[in-house]
């Protein structure tokens, strides 16, 4: 227990990362239709919250956690260019729907999950 700790401590931010990409992906599960859209592009953007493409959130922000808390960073570079894909897919739908009259305030958080991701992968440990 005590080597969890000092890995929450020391490496919380592939920890905040993980979690917040499972719960996306729950909210998506839980809440089909939440992006609905009608624009031209309303089909890349309703697809982002149907079951095809928040499972595959869920299962890798979940991974991530187990991962995390089993100590091993084996594919913490694999996690996070996945966490990077799916936060910027999300960013370019949530600023895609301000610009089509739907104002919305997520754009800044995908905004800032994107940044956290980069400077975790540019910035982690270089063992993992």
């Amino acid at each position: 227990m005590g080597d969890l700790i000092q890995r929450i401590r020391t490496d919380w931010h592939f920890l905040i990362i993980a979690v917040t990409t499972a719960a996306i992906g729950l909210n998506f599960l839980a809440h089909p239709g939440l992006l609905e859209d009608h624009s031209a592009y309303a089909f890349i953007v309703n697809v982002l919250d149907d079951a095809v493409f928040s499972v595959p959130i869920v299962i890798g922000g979940g991974v991530g956690v187990i991962l995390f808390v089993l100590g091993k960073k084996q594919f913490r570079a694999t996690f996070l260019v996945f966490y990077q894909f799916v936060w910027m897919i999300l960013l370019l739908a949530y600023v895609w729907r301000v610009i089509n009259g739907y104002p919305n305030s997520t754009w800044i958080m995908a905004l800032c999950i994107n940044v956290m991701v980069f400077l975790v992968a540019l910035w982690g440990e270089e063992d993992g």
